[in-house]
């Protein structure tokens, strides 16, 4: 199911994930996100999602790669002890169209 994504740039990088809030973003605009497609399921080791995100017509002639990838990544682990079970999301994204990007979303869970 399609959804919309508000896309941000992080501007400064100085807290950890679960911190983020208090970096710097920037807004950059809206993006839409068709249907995620499981492709690998690892267990509790990890899984993949792949989708493809169509980035607003008026925003065509920018690369929104960094954008995309700052606002999908992450983690809101806020534990101080590993092995708590949080998952982590890495996007890898690759822009195949002047607004067209395929995403693959790598989840993995600290275990």
């Amino acid at each position: 199911m399609p959804f919309e994504l508000h896309l941000y740039e992080r501007l400064s990088r100085k807290y950890r994930d679960g911190w983020r809030h208090l970096d710097s973003e920037q807004y950059v605009g809206t993006a839409k996100v068709l249907a995620y497609r499981l492709v690998s399921d690892e267990g509790i080791d990890g899984n993949t999602y792949r989708t493809r995100v169509i980035a607003p017509s008026h925003l065509r002639g920018n690369d929104l790669s960094g954008s995309i990838a700052d606002t999908l990544s992450g983690s809101t682990c806020r534990h101080e002890h590993d092995c708590c079970g949080c998952p982590s999301v890495y996007a890898d994204v690759r822009r195949v169209s002047r607004r067209e990007y395929a995403v693959s979303l790598h989840t993995t869970y600290n275990v």
